[in-house]
């Protein structure tokens, strides 16, 4: 394990820390210019984050919470950091939110870390040497399930709009189960809990994604947009305009073939 990735364990773990004193709390909630809520506890693990990780390895961070600044583009090396994935989960006091912190290479995810601070749960990858989660109970190996049939396929969904349950039931995705941030969701996924999950919309941006990105390929696991492609990291615009698609890796042609059925017209009224 080299030092940068015991660096983002170990500020994952501290900020998970800050997150649960506020946990339960009479929290101060605002909605940000893209209808999502932001509360007082991202703020402060936030802040915390990005100091911790300035002070030991200060490359330019890409954080859900904080200003944008385009320099990271030129740099060989950035963090990407979600301080609080799950942010209506935390508020709703479900669990199943978590900090997600990784680090990028020349536009490619090289390590990640997804920690749930309720479940004491902690995933970790580097590019190359496998996926691992940490509970009480020890450090196991993660790897996808070998589910390859799509009636059998289970789907790890969000609380969905009435627009995207119907597409999900058009896909034929029937066996699904809620889990709460878009990280635990793919984490899940590279235990071999689920098989897969599918956001078709472009509410989601890189930060959502690529720390857990990085456990899920590492477990065997395929990851793409709507249309096959890769996706992509250090934009110039974080957002993804394309949707996301996490399987086991052995369904994804499958699932993608089945997304293809949703028309332009469709998928431009779910955004």
């Amino acid at each position: 394990m080299n030092k940068e990735l015991k660096l983002a364990i170990e500020t994952a773990e501290e900020a998970g820390a800050i997150l649960l004193q506020y946990y339960g709390t009479n929290l101060d909630v605002s909605i940000k210019d893209n209808n999502t809520p932001v509360s007082n506890a991202d703020i402060a693990a936030n802040n915390f984050i990005i100091e911790k990780l300035s002070a030991n390895f200060p490359y330019p961070i890409l954080s859900e919470e904080s200003a944008d600044n385009q320099d990271r583009l030129h740099s060989y090396k950035i963090w990407i950091v979600d301080p609080l994935d799950g942010t209506r989960d935390f508020i709703g006091k479900t669990g199943e939110f978590a900090i997600e912190i990784a680090l990028v290479q020349t536009g490619e995810p090289i390590l990640g870390v997804v920690y749930a601070p309720v479940t004491k749960e902690l995933f970790w990858a580097e590019k190359g040497r496998g996926a691992y989660r940490k509970t009480d109970a020890g450090v196991q190996t993660l790897k996808v399930s070998k589910i390859d049939s799509f009636s059998e396929a289970r789907f790890t969904i969000p609380t969905l709009s009435p627009e995207q349950i119907s597409a999900m039931e058009d896909m034929g995705a029937k066996n699904r189960t809620r889990v709460g941030s878009i990280a635990l969701k793919m984490c899940r996924i590279a235990q071999g809990e689920y098989e897969a999950y599918f956001f078709p919309t472009s509410r989601t941006a890189e930060w959502d994604d690529c720390g857990a990105g990085v456990i899920l390929t590492e477990a065997g696991g395929a990851l793409s947009d709507l249309f096959g492609k890769p996706l992509l990291y250090n934009q110039p615009s974080a957002k993804r305009t394309r949707g996301i698609v996490a399987s086991n890796g052995v369904l994804h042609s499958e699932i993608l073939k089945r997304v293809s059925s949703i028309t332009k017209e469709r998928y431009e009224m779910l955004n």
